[in-house]
């Protein structure tokens, strides 16, 4: 028998008591404890909690939003006030009083000027700030609210802007223009009697 037979038995036998080994002894409970197959064990143990925690997060982001329909008032064809609704997501909005009076500064929408919906409050108002205490509202807007338009154009502003605090809140509310009562507004110098109400702009 030559150096290349005997290389090819021994390789056979090799061969042999390795699948022995592996159909009988490694059935009857002998492992081998190399790192590989603990590291493999333990990554299976750790497998239930990772798709726990994925079905939590799962739950988590298919909750349903909790919505509150809030008013804001906007003018008609004719100029006459109106109000339309905004729903406002009580899980993202810190306060939906804040949410109506921000959708009031930006409205209409475009469906609502298709239906001669319009504003009278000026592009660029900003609100600076409003301050929701226990016993009243302050709403803080920009000077860009009492400018332009002509008197007709801001007694509208204030009506919508009254309409719409007093639709969204019981709370006495107060209106500030740059940091300052806004007890006259407007360049013709409109008396505001406050807290707004519906009677704050009569003579």
């Amino acid at each position: 028998m030559n150096f290349s037979q005997k290389l090819g038995l021994s390789i056979l036998v090799l061969i042999t008591i390795t699948y022995v080994y592996f159909s009988f002894f490694a059935e009857a409970g002998f492992h081998f404890n190399s790192p590989i197959s603990k590291s493999f064990s333990n990554n299976l143990e750790e497998l239930p909690e990772i798709i726990e925690e994925n079905n939590s997060n799962d739950i988590e982001s298919n909750k349903k939003s909790e919505t509150k329909t809030v008013k804001i008032y906007v003018a008609d064809s004719k100029g006459n006030l109106r109000s339309v609704n905004r729903e406002c997501d009580i899980n993202i909005e810190k306060s939906c009083f804040e949410y109506a009076i921000k959708e009031l500064i930006k409205a209409p929408t475009k469906w609502e000027k298709s239906k001669g919906l319009s504003s009278e409050i000026p592009q660029g108002t900003k609100i600076l700030s409003i301050r929701e205490g226990e016993g009243s509202i302050m709403i803080d807007l920009s000077s860009t609210f009492e400018g332009g338009g002509g008197t007709e154009s801001t007694y509208t502003r204030v009506k919508q802007l009254i309409k719409t605090a007093k639709a969204n809140t019981k709370q006495p509310v107060y209106l500030y223009i740059n940091g300052h009562q806004a007890d006259v507004i407007g360049g013709e110098g409109i008396m505001l009697k406050q807290p707004l109400n519906e009677r704050s702009l009569d003579d």
